[in-house]
């Protein structure tokens, strides 16, 4: 029988670079005198990272494969321009929605794997009461 890849270490390494993306975002300068943590934007920053990561050991296949780029991408999108280009204090907000509008997205498609994933392993009842009718007669 045919198996799907498994993606988890990708899922790893998408899971600590996105962890240190973060971290980086989320220390701001603090007037001209040094740095603070934007707890704020920390935890809301790791909230998709935190969910792809419950999903790693339900899904292995290629959705985990492709949320997490896409995962990391809008990261990336969002965390570059706003924070290391023009840095304005988050004053537009767009890091604080933006992860929880990533993390929808990255929970529609890992559900929609997690279940092709348990029809491609067989462990469905549609499937197993197909393949013993299929074997039996």
């Amino acid at each position: 029988m045919l198996r799907q890849p498994d993606f988890r270490p990708f899922a790893f390494a998408v899971i600590a670079l996105g962890a240190i993306l973060d971290f980086a975002a989320a220390v701001v300068p603090y007037y001209e005198a040094g740095y603070f943590l934007d707890m704020k934007a920390l935890l809301l920053g790791l909230t998709p990272y935190l969910v792809y990561g419950l999903f790693t050991d339900v899904v292995r296949g290629w959705a985990l494969l492709i949320a997490g780029t896409l995962l990391f991408g809008i990261d990336l999108g969002v965390k570059i321009p706003e924070r290391f280009v023009h840095y304005d204090g988050y004053a537009s907000g767009v890091v604080y929605w933006a992860p929880l509008v990533a993390t929808l997205i990255v929970v529609v498609i890992l559900a929609i794997g997690a279940r092709k994933e348990r029809r491609w392993n067989g462990k469905t009842p549609e499937t197993t009461e197909t393949r013993k009718e299929a074997s039996h007669g």
